[in-house]
């Protein structure tokens, strides 16, 4: 009987031996480094889950001199949302600024990969739809980002348009480049469809006769119409609501009074788009909608401060005493009406502002006040193609809104 404890103790180490040496193995030693060759285990460092940061509101300008409209919403999970963007003047031939843009509030580097969630556009005109149509049409597989969803509508901009909306309309030639754009961006990035548009999936592929403005046509007017929005269409993207308040009606006066209308909300804060708005859409965007769903916190000024809405609309929707966004180069804000006709000077008298530019330079009223003037903005990129002139500077004077997340 003792033999065999003996002998099932014997065989009851050796079966042990590994599980210990590995045991012992696992535990290292505390005091002495590693033999010659071993490898030192770690446990494996899990990717951290990104968090929810505020919202960001950009009126950005590659310069203080260039006509354009230009905004950009961070969210609170880094989807961007893009206002316009647009830029004419100085800029109009200069090579897009907005990829290194979003790469610098993105916080990345020079060639890095992003995406833009939605981009809106208000109407036709270059300082509007002219920095879009310049990056479409030179898209390549290098350009290394992609645009999910477009979003616009614009009328048949034709010659019987242009004998109703003034026969002027220099313009309109900037439309013909954003077509060509898309016929280009979806020659590289497959068509896969619009989020809110009921296009079948047999037309996402562009048919052998399908023409050269196929992809313009495919999306102009696939979400916003005005059936869709009186009966109410928001976007939601990443917890900041986009609310299309008016789109283009048959008898507006000119390109401007086309202009597609647009309301941000986000944790209890508002800001409206009126893009280059004019006395008749205006008027009509008062009947369309209860004051209360028009009133914002923040209003962006329509057609730069001058010539857009007039000084009723302006008070009824309380401007005076909201924050105001003004997209307006340095010399828009500085002239005169009695000098050229613009009349930027009249529109700062309505919302109670000094009508003489020096008085209102001398008194601080810009960046230190409750209006945001892109041609005072005080810091711009030295090349708006790099992504480091892009920096923290410049992104601070041009960030005009910040809003406290809001978990949903």
């Amino acid at each position: 009987m003792k033999d065999k404890k003996s002998l099932f103790s014997f065989i009851a180490t050796i079966l042990c031996l590994p599980i210990l040496l590995a045991a012992c193995a696992s535990q290292g030693s505390p005091s002495g480094p590693a033999g010659p060759g071993a490898t030192e285990l770690t446990e494996p460092t899990a990717t951290p889950e990104p968090k929810p940061h505020d919202v960001e509101l950009y009126q950005l300008a590659p310069e203080d001199q260039s006509l354009l409209m230009s905004y950009v919403i961070r969210t609170p999970m880094d989807k961007i949302i893009v206002i316009d963007g647009g830029i004419a003047g100085y800029g109009k031939e200069a090579p897009p600024y907005m990829p290194a843009a979003i790469r610098a509030i993105l916080g990345l580097g020079q060639n890095d990969y992003f995406e833009v969630e939605a981009w809106f556009l208000s109407h036709g005109h270059n300082d509007h739809i002219g920095e879009l149509a310049k990056m479409l049409e030179g898209y390549s597989a290098e350009s290394n980002y992609k645009i999910n969803n477009f979003y616009f509508n614009f009328p048949d901009f034709g010659v019987e348009w242009k004998s109703g909306a003034g026969a002027n309309d220099y313009d309109l030639e900037e439309v013909d480049q954003l077509k060509r754009g898309f016929e280009n961006y979806y020659s590289i990035n497959a068509f896969k469809g619009i989020d809110g548009a009921s296009i079948p999936e047999e037309q996402f592929v562009k048919p052998a006769d399908g023409g050269d403005t196929y992809y313009y046509d495919l999306i102009n007017a696939a979400v916003i119409t005005t059936d869709r929005i009186t009966e109410g269409l928001d976007f939601n993207i990443d917890g900041v609501n986009i609310r299309a308040l008016q789109t283009w009606a048959k008898n507006n006066s000119n390109v401007n009074s086309t202009s597609t209308v647009l309301r941000m909300t986000y944790g209890g804060h508002s800001v409206l788009f009126l893009g280059d708005s004019y006395t008749d859409n205006s008027a009509r965007l008062l009947k369309m909608w209860e004051i209360g769903d028009i009133a914002s916190e923040y209003v962006q000024m329509g057609h730069h401060g001058q010539h857009g809405p007039d000084k009723g609309f302006y008070r009824k929707i309380g401007a005076a005493d909201s924050i105001r966004l003004w997209p307006t180069p340095k010399w828009v804000w500085e002239v005169y009406k009695a000098t050229n006709n613009i009349a930027t000077d009249e529109t700062r008298g309505w919302m109670g502002l000094p009508k003489d530019f020096n008085e209102f330079a001398e008194q601080g009223l810009d960046k230190t006040g409750r209006d945001f003037i892109s041609g005072l903005a005080g810091a711009y990129p030295e090349d708006p193609t790099k992504v480091s002139s892009w920096n923290t500077d410049v992104l601070k004077a041009q960030r005009v809104a910040v809003f406290t997340y809001a978990a949903q």
